[in-house]
């Protein structure tokens, strides 16, 4: 493993600063040995010579040459070390090639190293090791950025060692370094929605100005069209007064205008000349095509009028009764001061429901040898997805999974009414009570005989209910992983309402996209999508996806409860300041 990795690869090429005087590697090498660093290191080869097998003495030529500033040679002692120790002493020498790593700016690598000593250790109450192991994980994490795994590292150091100053101290500075730097994306997220909304105030501006100088255009044509009806009528006026017009004559057919000579025809359109559609002069040498516009208007409203009403209930949705929402369904429903005095604006995020999309098959069941062993193990366990092996199949959700850990505070509580209301449907279902239901999901992911990825689901909703948003997320990352390709959007969906609860809009709209693209009949996936757009302020995104989800046929009880927001939305679109809706 260690010679796979990067830093190992290049060791000739490693570069580190030097250690300060107060560095306990300099404390490390006992002043019996020699007068000093270069005595000591004299001594130590002369051992090595004797002795070429001793994993201490590697150790302690990878310390002389961490004084020295060597990173090769320290490398190069330290895998030696490792090769000669026995399994329980391996971690000396993973943790000396570990803090080389991280000072040659290998920090990735270094972390891979320490958490191979942590496997090898016995652990923080047995060994001093393992502390230094720990507070030094804590160290590398810190450096990469990944603030929430340092301080977890932090933790289980003062668990051990109350009263460890430094590694409190540096918990606190991680503790800032993160609440600093959420401060600043905060701030940078801020700058980047007044920069858009200047472009799209800019986009306006132009579109304003671009219609203005239409308009503009527009008022001269009609000012120059009127000038020249003027002009023609005053010397149309001149030529009858001059005895310069002509009588001209009707056929029988009302079809035809008979004039002698090519002169201007006026004449007003009344019931006699209604019919006219073509004008002779002279010899029917030359003629002109007459159109009537009331004939092309009559005919179109023939058409209208053939056409067959189209019935349609808006609101018999979802396999529902139209009366469940109200008695006269061929009124409009809801009225618009139901709307104003229901939903005056629109939600904010956090008042918005979230979902859960329960299985398509049943995953948790109660075995009377589930209910027996409560009754024999006073213990009670809670549901633990981590002993579900992790299969990883889309890195660039793993990635996004990843970021979004990072972001979220781990540390608080935040139960889920929506999520709490959906387990007590499953509960009630199931006709047990929450602690039988705790147990069963433990011995069942401990122990699956179905499919498992249906109980990660369920084990997840009673994770969201408590609030625990890091076992949520790890049930339904393993859910993702096994379930099969028809039902993988519902693991997503239900992720993506976990962000929706915490918070991370944009991100969970990415993952409901994609559950979409999976199975675009599906109501929960369209009405979460939905209320992950009104969180971005996207209302004319959000009235597109429920506009959608309202065409869809398959029952959805669930919805239910959100149809009356949904349909003011988009009956009443002025009242939440959009411009412009489509009614289904």
């Amino acid at each position: 493993m260690t010679l796979s990795l990067q830093g190992i690869q290049e060791r000739k090429n490693l570069s580190a600063p030097l250690l300060p005087k107060e560095d306990p590697v300099i404390s490390s090498l006992s002043q019996k040995l020699g007068k000093n660093v270069d005595d000591i290191g004299h001594r130590i080869h002369e051992a090595l010579v004797k002795n070429t097998t001793s994993w201490v003495l590697y150790n302690m030529a990878s310390f002389y040459w961490r004084i020295k500033n060597e990173p090769y040679h320290v490398v190069e002692c330290a895998m030696r070390a490792l090769h000669f120790s026995s399994r329980h002493n391996k971690d000396i020498a993973l943790l000396n090639m570990a803090n080389v790593m991280h000072r040659a700016h290998f920090s990735a690598d270094a972390a891979i190293l320490v958490h191979a000593a942590l496997d090898v250790s016995p652990g923080l109450d047995v060994s001093t090791d393992s502390l230094v192991s720990h507070y030094t994980l804590g160290n590398i994490y810190a450096m990469l950025g990944e603030y929430n795994h340092s301080v977890l590292c932090y933790d289980r150091v003062l668990e051990s060692r109350p009263f460890f100053y430094e590694a409190d101290k540096r918990k606190k500075a991680v503790l800032c370094q993160q609440k600093l730097e959420q401060k600043l994306e905060a701030q940078h997220r801020s700058l980047q929605r007044t920069l858009n909304e200047l472009k799209e105030y800019q986009k306006q501006h132009d579109h304003y100005l671009r219609q203005q100088e239409v308009l503009e255009k527009h008022k001269l044509i009609q000012e120059e069209q009127i000038l020249r009806n003027i002009i023609h009528e005053t010397q149309m006026a001149k030529e009858a007064q001059l005895g310069n017009h002509q009588i001209c004559q009707i056929s029988s057919r009302k079809h035809n205008l008979h004039c002698p000579w090519d002169l201007p025809v006026r004449y007003h359109r009344g019931d006699i000349f209604e019919n006219v559609e073509l004008v002779l002069f002279g010899d029917d040498t030359s003629s002109a095509q007459m159109t009537s516009v009331n004939l092309e208007l009559q005919a179109n409203q023939s058409i209208l009028l053939q056409r067959p009403p189209v019935s349609r209930s808006a609101i018999k949705v979802w396999g529902s009764d139209a009366s469940l929402y109200h008695q006269e369904t061929d009124h409009l429903w809801p009225k618009k001061e139901d709307c104003a005095k229901r939903f005056p604006t629109v939600p904010p995020p956090e008042e918005l429901p979230t979902y859960y999309l329960p299985p398509g098959q049943p995953g948790l069941s109660v075995s009377p040898a589930v209910l027996k062993q409560m009754d024999t193990d006073p213990e009670l366990h809670t549901p633990d997805c981590t002993s579900v092996p992790e299969k990883r199949k889309n890195e660039t959700l793993q990635r996004l999974l990843m970021e979004v850990e990072g972001r979220l505070d781990l540390q608080q509580l935040q139960p889920d009414r929506h999520a709490q209301q959906a387990l007590q449907t499953l509960i009630n279902d199931l006709s047990i009570s929450e602690e039988e239901l705790k147990l069963s999901l433990y011995h069942t992911l401990a122990q699956p005989s179905g499919p498992v990825w249906s109980v990660l689901n369920e084990a997840a909703l009673y994770w969201r209910a408590i609030g625990n948003c890091t076992q949520a997320i790890a049930c339904l990352r393993r859910a993702l992983n096994v379930a099969p390709a028809s039902h993988q959007h519902i693991p997503l969906v239900n992720l993506a309402n976990v962000l929706l609860h915490h918070g991370l809009y944009m991100e969970a709209s990415k993952l409901l996209i994609q559950a979409r693209t999976l199975d675009p009949s599906e109501p929960v996936t369209l009405l979460s999508l939905g209320n992950a757009y009104l969180s971005l302020k996207n209302l004319s995104g959000a009235l597109q996806v429920f506009r959608a989800a309202l065409d869809l046929k398959r029952r959805c009880p669930e919805c239910r409860d959100s149809l009356q927001m949904i349909r003011c939305l988009q009956l009443y679109p002025l009242l939440y300041n959009a411009t412009s809706s489509v009614c289904s």
